[in-house]
């Protein structure tokens, strides 16, 4: 046998890519369909001619059973030594995946296998080894039943499966049943529901037999209702008869609540990419509302100046300067109360009024510089505070501007009270607290954009729009942080929308819900739980609808519906361009026709046997062995009617030429026909009465006739294959029918030459044998 390793090629056709296991008496690998680009499950027969006619018997059962859920078969095969088969590869994890899941999640997939088994046993198969690995869950998280190696039609005796896969009935030499599968099956559920077997003790035989499980607890903590405990009690009952058949136990599933589905996607352990995360209602919440803003600060600013110092300080300075210009511009009083607010853009009056008497020039010169120092570093507090009013530091300043305000106002107080110094300490003091706050404005804007995000993300509505409109205000042009308070705005209805929608898809309302999260991608074109909903519901739409098509392909593939079936696969295609099972779905509906093909010919070929067209038979077999040049029904047919084509065609000549049967080498030749004609066994009317032709014409090849010869008896007369008869006037002989040749020879004359034939159907005249031409 061929040594399997990766890189063979098998049957012009696999390229191997990587074992996948090993069995009894096989070896399973993965490989590389050439002619259908597609990877497919190669088993070999590993070992002697007994694995290979086992394999066969294998391929022929399985062949019969076309569902969704059941691996499918494709094509056998017998390449130098070695017999293997391919069948349908499941990219994906076997049945453990789902242990210690929630029972819903288990039990799903396990309805589909239910409606797999009730097929597979309307069909008389029993699968006999139903454990978790031979129950294999796709990417796309839909479960299929494989390996039938030791699969049996119910009520024939059956060896081989797995101890854990037993009923009691089987280990008591029972033949199999259905029920059988049930039991099996019941063990692996109770297994995967709580993380270990039903037989715990050292005799995992004698708990199968005779030992009832234990009351089945979840692993996952959650309570299995009581439908759902009868059903699997039910299934593991030591008694077959009390066991429900699959398609019960699927309806009792469904009426415990539990419909058949796939296996959810983040079960699988596939990577999931960034928009796999389906987000339900239940993570979108509505987050709490800030307090209302303090009375007397609607829009959340700092005070800044007072305003009732500004605007007295406004109404007193345009009297003062009334006074200056019209009445007394020699006589302004210093003592005017002017806010310190104002004086970066009107001129000090102290300077332009004269001293008064009271006051001394030394004392008034120290004061108008303290008055200066004061008023320098308010101007370059001012026009700090105005920037930082600009970008809403009173909504994000924090103690440091509230003290920055305090000290700001202490200036002001001391300024008013003209104590230039203390005012120009306390302005100072405010622009120490001040000057921090501007170089923060950025890495506040930033922050508060975070923040606003991560709310919005979290749904807290009223605070992404606090947090929005706050960087807004910090940052007016920044068209993000302005695009961010308009998304917040409307996210109340976004949500609103998007919850419908998201209750929709969980109710199976796709179109509903398909509108809904359009709506809501409408007024926010970004809002990912709708844009992400929105491609799931097409998805969901898309695999119904793949679905819908596949079944309707392999329920038109087992009625023998082929150009349904076909065009069904191809559209199922045309929905998952990249889906294998289509792919599958075609191959085996070109299996099917082929199949088909071969057992019409088969047919066609007997019939023909039958009726003595051998070669109409001889060309049957010619285009069976086309479509499969190892069938061996052809193989044999096309030797036996070649051989009765040759037989007929020998026949057939000797009828056309009987004289030919007067040879003796072509009269024993016949005779041996006839002998092996005698022998065959049983023989048609056409080549029964084409030997009566056969024997009456060698009985007249072999009954001699008389000739009459008549010569001058000067002419020496010779008969080819007779002899030389001499001289004679008048002579007769004893000829076989045929074709004789008679020569006659004279001196002095030219010889001459008579042909002529000797048959019992033909009235014989002399023949006349003279030489008469002188030469």
């Amino acid at each position: 046998m061929r040594d399997l390793e990766r890189g063979v090629q098998l049957a012009s056709r696999y390229n191997l890519v990587r074992k996948l296991g090993r069995g009894r008496g096989t070896e399973t690998w993965l490989a590389d369909d050439r002619m259908t680009r597609a990877s497919v499950v190669l088993k070999v027969a590993a070992g002697p001619a007994s694995d290979s006619d086992s394999l066969r018997r294998e391929w022929q059962l399985a062949l019969r059973l076309v569902h969704a859920h059941i691996v499918r078969v494709f094509e056998f095969h017998e390449d130098d030594g070695l017999s293997f088969y391919s069948q349908q590869f499941i990219d994906g994890a076997d049945a453990s995946i789902l242990a210690g899941l929630p029972p819903s999640e288990v039990l799903s997939p396990i309805g589909l296998i239910l409606d797999a088994l009730a097929y597979a046993h309307g069909k008389g198969v029993v699968h006999r080894d139903i454990k978790a690995s031979n129950l294999l869950i796709d990417l796309n998280g839909s479960p299929y039943l494989i390996d039938f190696g030791v699969a049996a039609t119910a009520g024939d005796r059956a060896a081989g499966g797995s101890l854990i896969a037993a009923s009691p009935a089987s280990l008591q030499g029972e033949p199999p049943t259905p029920a059988d599968d049930i039991f099996a099956l019941g063990g692996l559920v109770y297994e995967l529901l709580s993380g270990h077997s039903p037989y715990r003790s050292a005799s995992i035989q004698d708990d199968i037999v005779s030992r009832e499980a234990p009351p089945v607890t979840p692993a996952a903590g959650t309570e299995l209702s009581p439908a759902i405990r009868e059903l699997l009690s039910d299934m593991l009952s030591k008694d077959a008869a009390s066991r429900p058949d699959a398609a019960a136990a699927r309806r009792r599933l469904v009426d415990a609540g539990v419909e058949p589905g796939p296996v959810a996607p983040a079960r699988i352990g596939r990577p999931r990419g960034a928009g796999d995360e389906i987000i339900s209602a239940e993570s979108v919440r509505t987050g709490p509302h800030p307090a209302a803003l303090p009375a007397g600060r609607k829009d959340g600013r700092g005070d800044g100046f007072n305003p009732r110092i500004v605007g007295g300080a406004l109404a007193v300075l345009l009297l003062l300067l009334g006074a200056v210009v019209f009445l007394l511009p020699d006589a302004v009083d210093r003592d005017s109360t002017l806010a310190p607010a104002v004086t970066e853009t009107v001129p000090a009056l102290e300077e332009t009024a004269e001293p008064s008497p009271a006051d001394p020039l030394p004392q008034r010169d120290e004061r108008v510089e303290a008055r200066m120092a004061a008023e320098k570093v308010l101007g370059e507090l001012v026009a700090k505070v105005r920037t930082l009013e600009a970008r809403a530091v009173p909504r994000w300043g924090g103690l440091n501007w509230k003290n920055a305000e305090e000290a700001y106002e202490k200036g002001d107080a001391e300024y008013l009270a003209r104590n230039y110094g203390a005012a120009e300490t306390h302005y100072a003091e405010a622009l120490e607290l001040v000057d921090p706050l501007l170089s923060r404005v950025d890495r506040v804007f930033e922050q508060t954009l975070r923040d606003a995000a991560e709310a919005f993300e979290n749904a807290d509505v009223q605070e992404a729009i606090r947090l929005y409109d706050l960087a807004v205000a910090i940052s007016p042009s920044d068209a993000g942080a302005r695009a961010g308070l308009e998304r917040a705005r409307n996210l109340d209805l976004v949500l609103a929308l998007t919850e419908q929608a998201l209750a929709l898809e969980r109710e199976l309302e796709l179109e509903s819900a398909l509108a809904g999260f359009d709506q809501a991608l409408e007024i926010d074109p970004e809002w990912a739980v709708a844009a992400d909903g929105r491609e799931r519901v097409l998805a969901t739409i898309n695999q119904m609808q793949f679905d819908a098509r596949m079944t309707e392909g392999l329920n038109a593939l087992a009625e023998r519906d082929y150009r349904g079936a076909r065009a069904a696969f191809r559209r199922a295609r045309e929905l998952k361009p990249g889906s294998p099972e289509p792919v599958d779905g075609l191959r085996a509906v070109e299996q099917e026709v082929r199949l088909n093909d071969i057992a019409a010919l088969e047919q066609r070929g007997r019939e023909q046997e039958a009726g003595e067209q051998w070669q109409a038979a001889v060309d049957t077999y010619r285009q069976a062995l086309e479509l499969d040049a190892n069938l061996t029904y052809a193989h044999e047919g096309l030797a036996r009617a070649g051989r009765m084509v040759e037989l007929h065609e020998q026949i057939d000549g000797y009828v056309e030429d009987p004289d030919s049967l007067s040879a003796p080498r072509t009269m024993q030749t016949a005779t041996n026909l006839l002998l092996d004609i005698a022998r065959m066994p049983d023989i048609g009317p056409r080549l029964d009465a084409q030997r009566d032709e056969l024997s009456r014409l060698l009985k007249r090849a072999a009954t001699p006739l008389t000739v009459e010869l008549v010569s001058d008896n000067a002419t020496e007369v010779s008969i080819y294959k007779v002899g030389r008869l001499g001289t004679f006037d008048r002579t007769e002989l004893s000829l076989r029918p045929g074709t004789y040749v008679a020569v006659g020879s004279r001196t002095g004359c030219r010889d001459v030459r008579v042909e002529f034939r000797v048959a019992p159907e033909i009235e014989m005249e002399p023949v006349i044998v003279r030489c008469e031409e002188p030469i």
